[in-house]
């Protein structure tokens, strides 16, 4: 091997490893985290799989957790709506549409007081404007109207689960299946019965 091409090599061994420095602490979409779909209500109470609520963990180039990052849904490519109070911890930006939490320990989860739903992948997740997904949503209030879960909504839902027809937006437990079930309806009639409403944000 020349002196020059060993030169060459150790340049761009340092260079690669000055690389992997500088990323530490960048979110890295190839290592974090995001669940596939998030499931709001109006209640702001965690849904979804196990464990319930919207989870995101970030991770750097060496699959550490990012300490401390902004996680942000975009909600302004898709009909979703949400509501101008959420939960402590959650930040709303009605203008660009959407929630945010600063995930601490380098994970957060959202618990997401949204309406009506969309089920394709557009939703953006981002972390310190890094993007690291795009996912589906969906919402005990279907309809995205009065601010609430209410009759037009069990009518939709009651519509879907009766003849049992598929239908991914009132799959709220996320269960393997898309026609709506027992814990759906569990899960849709706690919050329809609540009758908590309030203003959306968008």
């Amino acid at each position: 091997m020349t002196g020059m091409v060993r030169k060459a090599l150790t340049l761009a061994s340092g260079l690669a490893f000055f690389a992997t420095v500088a990323s530490a602490g960048v979110p890295d979409p190839r290592f974090s985290t995001i669940d596939p779909i998030g499931v709001g209500d109006n209640t702001g109470i965690a849904r979804g799989g196990s464990p319930a609520g919207f989870d995101v963990a970030v991770k750097d180039v060496n699959n550490a957790p990012v300490l401390g990052a902004t996680v942000t849904l975009n909600f302004s490519a898709s009909a979703v709506k949400g509501y101008s109070a959420q939960n402590a911890g959650t930040t709303v930006n009605a203008g660009a549409r959407t929630l945010s939490r600063v995930a601490t320990s380098g994970s957060t989860n959202f618990a997401a007081k949204t309406g009506k739903f969309t089920n394709t992948n557009t939703v953006e997740v981002s972390a310190n404007g890094v993007v690291l997904g795009d996912v589906k949503w969906r919402s005990t209030d279907i309809d995205g109207l009065g601010g609430l879960t209410g009759l037009g909504d069990f009518a939709y839902f009651s519509g879907k689960y009766l003849p049992a027809i598929s239908a991914p937006e009132c799959n709220f437990d996320l269960t393997v299946s898309d026609i709506p079930g027992l814990g759906d309806f569990t899960i849709f009639s706690a919050e329809y019965l609540a009758a908590a409403s309030g203003a959306y944000a968008w």
